[in-house]
């Protein structure tokens, strides 16, 4: 059997759900689980290149992201770079969550952050000395601080869930939708619904999930408890047909869900029958309970009916539950995978010999071994093995385009990378490593496995082959290679060799390439690609380090009326604490204590926020200043309620 691998942009996938519709006529009755959370919104924020020319570590730049109305925030990164030991400093200005990311950190989570509380975030970059870095941010997520959420669909009766912990089950989250997954062995890899992977180059894993707000919009746990999806197989065509294994990177820590925590689930060797008692756990929605919506709650009921690929039960699930385990009370083995609802709601088997044959492809392979489970390349040196690999059955590379380099590809064993240039300029890639075998190589470029076009390939070169390479190493010189595109290499070996191996990644900038200004961002991009997204080039050769697209605002806190903003001293209609201070640093005394939202009296909405901050330390709504918000602050809040004198 011959698996069709899907690691989709939004546009495959939603191309493979309407091919299902024609396919199974149910479809117009089932809804898959996943929960609208979130809106992505552009963002025009760029350091431009920072030169640290002392021969200290040092912070050359920082910036607030500020979204006035957002519950929490997440930045998209593309076209951040970071040299050698340089990061990217991110902290939350609501409860100092901080996330480090350096450049291998950077791919792994595919120029992303984690997941921060609040609507301001500090961003900062500690460079190492000598280096050159630039941060640009190019959208935010974020989620309004009051979210309304969406009606029921899964329900068998009256919502009968109950909270639960049970740090195998996670919370996933993608640009605008969030579903849930399990943890199935000690190597951390995890399964859950298909449809969840349609935004999979920016899904997130969180555990112990913390409880949502009053409004119903969430809250996230640490960054140590979050952990990104790097790799998945996963099919999304309906009912009895949607299912995907998965692997994550690791947290902030380096560890990996299983090393943090100790716990997963294991599958079950035999399907139950109908009758049989089951639980399940998930983060669905739950409006009824606001605390409790988006947080790990189980259901319990029982198996309806057993198909040759699904069943369906009827325990309690909804928006947000797809990927849910459906478990035996008795052992917690895992039966099958929620994916639809109304009730009786739907789950794949873990029998499903698809399933079966992804999740043995992906968990015990090797790293990289397909396409769809690329390793990330970094400039520099990418060790890897084809020892234990099979052939990833992507087809045989096409010869024509380096003929007479021996590539004699077959049916060989390989391993892949996927590789972002920071700026458009030339790559170069070799297998120089003398300790390494007879390589074969190939590169392409496309938005994901599903829609690659091979660029160049090589099997034997005749440079640098030397007392530093082994005989017959391969190498690519000089491709013309895009900021705004991805790219992916393909290492085998001549007549299926195999071995352990280096891949080395060289980029450079070039001449016919230049500044681009785009509103108050700079990219390095040819003419062409800055004319297509709307720029303005200044001309072949410019960099960004020189060119002003619109001077950076300085940015400070600013206290108004007991709230404090980030803003430039010039818009500051209050206090202005000074440039490059966070409002992290400081608290804003209210004109009339009590009115935290400055409606002009201290009412129930103030109420309610000293209680969702009862116990907090260094807020604005420690209103007497002992050091928390306590009793003492709610008994001076209900003595001040009324209009503000």
């Amino acid at each position: 059997m011959r698996l069709r691998l899907i690691r989709p942009g939004i546009q495959p996938l939603v191309l493979l759900l309407a091919a299902a519709l024609v396919a199974d006529a149910r479809l117009s009755a089932d809804q898959a689980m996943v929960a609208s959370t979130g809106q992505v919104a552009s963002a025009h924020t760029d350091s431009g290149e920072i030169q640290n020319s002392t021969g200290i570590t040092r912070s050359v730049f920082m910036d607030v992201i500020h979204e006035p109305e957002a519950g929490w925030l997440r930045l998209s990164l593309a076209g951040t770079t970071l040299e050698e030991n340089s990061v990217l400093k991110i902290q939350s200005l609501l409860d100092g969550e901080v996330q480090y990311l350096g450049t291998r950190e950077l791919q792994v989570w595919r120029r992303t952050s984690a997941y921060f509380n609040g609507s301001s975030l500090l961003v900062e970059i500690v460079a190492s000395p000598g280096t050159t870095n630039r941060l640009v941010i190019d959208e935010i997520l974020w989620e309004d601080a009051r979210d309304g959420g969406e009606p029921a669909c899964g329900y068998c009766g009256d919502d009968d869930r109950q909270p639960v912990v049970d740090n195998a089950v996670c919370r996933i989250l993608g640009g605008t939708y969030s579903c849930s997954g399990v943890i199935v062995d000690s190597q951390s890899h995890m399964i859950t619904a298909g449809h969840c992977m349609v935004d999979g180059t920016a899904l997130i894993c969180e555990f112990d999930v913390p409880n949502s707000n009053i409004g119903c919009s969430m809250n996230h746990p640490p960054v140590a408890d979050q952990f990104p999806v790097t790799g998945w197989i996963c099919s999304g065509v309906g009912p009895g047909e949607d299912w995907a294994a998965v692997t994550l990177g690791t947290n902030s820590n380096g560890e990996l869900p299983y090393d943090r925590y100790g716990a997963s689930l294991e599958l079950a060797t035999s399907m139950a029958q109908e009758g049989t008692p089951v639980m399940t756990k998930g983060y669905g929605n739950d409006l009824d309970q606001c605390l409790l919506t988006n947080t790990l709650q189980q259901g319990d009921g029982s198996v309806i009916e057993v198909k040759d690929r699904s069943f369906t039960f009827d325990a309690d699930v909804t928006y947000g539950s797809s990927g849910s385990p459906i478990m035996q009370p008795s052992g917690n083995r895992i039966l099958g995978i929620a994916t639809h609802c109304p009730c009786p709601n739907v789950a794949t088997r873990v029998d499903h010999p698809d399933f079966v044959a992804a999740r043995d492809m992906l968990f015990n392979g090797v790293l990289g071994d397909n396409c769809e489970t690329a390793m990330f390349a970094v400039t520099g040196s990418n060790p890897y093995t084809t020892v234990g690999a099979v052939d990833s059955e992507y087809g045989s590379p096409d010869d024509t385009i380096c003929p007479d380099t021996y590539l004699d590809w077959e049916t060989s064993a390989d391993v892949w990378f996927s590789w972002q240039p920071p700026a458009s300029g030339t790559l170069s890639i070799n297998t120089c490593d003398v300790d390494s075998y007879d390589t074969s190589i190939v590169a392409y470029e496309g938005l994901d496995c599903g829609s690659l076009t091979q660029i160049a390939c090589n099997g034997d070169t005749d440079a640098g082959n030397g007392s530093d390479c082994q005989n017959f190493s391969s190498a690519i010189n000089d491709i013309p290679v895009s900021a705004l595109s991805t790219y992916y290499f393909r290492i085998g070996g001549w007549q299926g060799a195999t071995g352990p191996g280096t891949l080395w990644v060289e980029h450079s900038t070039t001449a016919d390439s230049g500044a681009c200004c785009l509103d108050d961002s700079c990219l390095i991009l040819f003419d062409s690609e800055c004319s297509d997204i709307g720029g303005d080039y200044e001309g072949p050769g410019t960099d960004c380090d020189d060119t002003v697209c619109s001077e950076p605002a300085v940015l400070g806190a600013c206290c108004m009326d007991g709230a404090c903003l980030q803003t430039t001293e010039l818009s500051c209609d209050g206090d202005y604490m000074g440039d490059y201070i966070a409002c992290l640093e400081i608290i804003c005394v209210p004109e009339c204590p009590g009115d935290f939202d400055q409606d002009g009296g201290v009412d129930v909405d103030d109420l309610l926020t000293i209680i969702a901050n009862y116990s907090q330390t260094d807020t604005p709504y420690d209103l007497d200043g002992d050091g928390a918000v306590d009793v003492d602050d709610l008994l001076q809040l209900i003595s001040a309620f009324g209009p503000c004198s």
